[in-house]
């Protein structure tokens, strides 16, 4: 299995981690990724410039095009934002001639019908569940570990998503195959906060705080995501959530999917790049023995 890996602007800039834990993870279960590098996926733009957004987008679908091959998208932003546009190019004609014009000078003529997957699909879907728990040699027992899907693993609902939007399931079938207790909690599917940080960083790190102290009244060891944002506000603020809120007793270990399945295969935590993590990893690297 081969997928063209677009890493989009957030992982290669700030989140260094999960591009290192994807790089280590999926060559483990045969999947080849060759590197996409083609630029912003329009998503900062959608509500300013539409039609940047969707050339940017449609310009990112006739390179894969071109290249014959899927498109794997780690970012949950660049993810909808890929397919919100193949959706406007299929239901709109003129918009489609439009770009399809515009992108002529680059030698670019068709956008096909390309395949784009995110990172919990093709654990969940292609890889499977039962082939990841097949290669487990370092179980995550004795861990209760919560998953955040993200606003755009799960929505909107009028183009495809990675999971369900009532009821995701994906992450947690695939953490339960890694060993490790799973559970909900309320507003599972709820937002981390990240797209009001721009403009009102207060009130984005309040909300990513009130899911991570909830997590923490539900019992649970950590926290798993798939999205650089939601690991932003999760992962990266819990300093600043800790001074905004007062509650200096806010702290929970938050990992990429990616990195606990590493962890699972028995990986050297510094090829998953968990060092770069900035919550309390290191609480549930000592409980699993490998610090």
């Amino acid at each position: 299995m081969r997928y063209l890996l677009y890493l989009g602007c957030v992982i290669p800039t700030k989140q260094y981690a999960y591009e290192m834990s994807l790089r280590a993870v999926f060559p483990k279960f045969g999947i080849e990724l060759e590197d996409f590098n083609e630029g912003c996926c329009g998503f900062p733009l959608k509500g300013v410039n539409k039609k940047a957004w969707i050339y940017m987008g449609a310009r990112i679908l006739a390179r894969a095009y071109e290249r014959g091959l899927p498109i794997l998208t780690p970012c949950n932003g660049c993810n909808v934002s890929l397919f919100e546009t193949k959706r406007f190019l299929e239901e709109d004609p003129s918009l489609r001639a439009e770009m399809l014009s515009l992108l002529r000078s680059e030698g670019l003529y068709h956008f096909g019908d390309v395949e784009i997957l995110h990172p919990v699909e093709v654990f969940h879907d292609v890889i499977g569940v039962e082939k990841i728990k097949s290669m487990v040699v370092k179980p995550l027992k004795g861990l209760r570990i919560a998953s955040h899907p993200g606003c755009h693993l799960i929505r909107p609902t009028n183009v495809p998503r990675p999971d369900n939007n009532v009821n995701p399931q994906k992450i947690d079938n695939i953490v339960r195959a890694l060993g490790a207790e799973v559970g909900d909690y309320p507003d599972k599917g709820g937002c981390c906060g990240a797209t009001m940080l721009p403009f009102h960083p207060e009130s984005a790190i309040k909300v990513g705080a009130e899911k991570i102290v909830v997590m923490m009244d539900y019992g649970f060891d950590a926290v798993t995501t798939s999205c650089p944002y939601c690991m932003e506000m999760l992962d990266a603020k819990q300093d600043a959530a800790k001074t905004i809120t007062g509650n200096m007793d806010l702290s929970l270990p938050v990992f990429y999917l990616t990195q606990l399945v590493g962890l699972a295969l028995g990986m050297d935590p510094k090829e998953l790049g968990i060092h770069l993590n900035l919550s309390p990893v290191d609480l549930v690297l000592e409980k699993l023995g490998v610090l």
